[in-house]
């Protein structure tokens, strides 16, 4: 049995994989709320998974792509911890190179700096690979889905994950370096598993609802605080009105405070996928795994050099 638990562990990527068994039940049991407060009618296991969206040749390569991200990640690559120790150790350098002697903070007040420095990591990760069009062709895969299920979280181009686990590692060690070097005598393993409770309960509520047909709103009180489920659904929409919202994971703060924040009022009706300038939607760029690992290299290689073609030619000095 514990070879199971363990093949599980490796193809799906542990407890830290939204995907992970755990977290379904919470769910279905969100989604069945959901399902009688709508009055849907019907079975509901047809209307959760509904046979055109999970037979979607978009989720086909949402799978691919899920695929081989867990394989460079066996391989090592990804690694936002290692990145976070070198960040830590620098920054406690440059602050002194010592260690705080007590603890000046509570722990429950340390794991919420460090949820938030998380979180704030990822909101500009995700803002600048929307705004910076050599970065946005790598996050364009994931905004090319048409349908969208648990599975289309990991439908991201290596490139994407790579830049972000080297950010988020970076900040989150510059906030450990901080917080070692004047309110906490060392990150201890229950600060490490405090953080990590907080991501299980938001992995085991709302997460696996966020890529799905599912719209469970928060009400507008609440989603200036918390990014639910249909606001990340409109994140994705190919509506004009929608581009460049909720760019935020757990926490809204970040969109309220930087002016991207949508609140929907009523119950929106969604088409996922990328939409022109005008917001017309196009056509599929990334129909295959090929195209999917190929075309935003190519894109993004076209950008720089339309770049380097629009700079004004250098003078000789005198």
């Amino acid at each position: 049995m514990p070879d199971i638990f363990a093949f599980v562990e490796a193809v799906i990527g542990g407890m830290s994989a939204r995907i992970w068994p755990l977290y379904l039940p919470g769910m279905i049991l969100l989604a069945y709320w959901v399902y009688r407060r709508q009055a849907r009618t019907g079975g509901f296991w047809r209307w959760l998974f509904p046979r055109e969206v999970y037979f979607h040749a978009s989720h086909w390569v949402d799978i691919q792509l899920f695929i081989v991200g867990r394989l460079l990640a066996l391989l090592g690559a990804f690694q936002t911890v290692a990145v976070s120790v070198f960040f830590a150790a620098a920054a406690i350098g440059v602050l002194g190179g010592h260690i705080a002697q007590a603890e000046t903070l509570s722990p429950v007040i340390v794991t919420l700096l460090l949820v938030i420095a998380s979180d704030f990591a990822t909101y500009w990760v995700h803002r600048v690979h929307h705004e910076h069009p050599t970065l946005w062709p790598f996050h364009a895969v994931h905004h090319s889905a048409e349908v969208m299920t648990p599975i289309t979280v990991y439908r991201k181009h290596p490139v994407y994950d790579l830049i972000s686990s080297a950010v988020k590692g970076a900040i989150l060690g510059l906030a450990q370096g901080v917080l070692l070097s004047f309110f906490v005598s060392e990150i201890s393993l229950s600060l490490i598993l405090g953080a990590n409770a907080f991501y299980f309960v938001f992995n085991a509520l709302t997460a696996n609802l966020r890529h799905s047909h599912v719209w469970l709103s928060f009400g507008p009180v609440m989603e200036h605080i918390f990014i639910s489920p249909a606001q990340h659904q409109v994140h994705h929409s190919s509506e004009l009105r929608h581009y460049n919202k909720n760019y935020g994971e757990v926490l809204a703060i970040w969109d309220w405070m930087f002016g991207t924040l949508y609140i929907p009022e009523t119950q929106e009706t969604l088409r996922f996928g990328i939409g022109d300038e005008n917001g017309v939607k196009i056509d599929q760029p990334h129909p295959s795994l090929v195209a999917a690992l190929v075309v935003p290299l190519k894109e993004a290689a076209a950008t720089l050099r339309r770049r380097k073609d629009a700079e004004p030619p250098v003078t000789p000095a005198e």
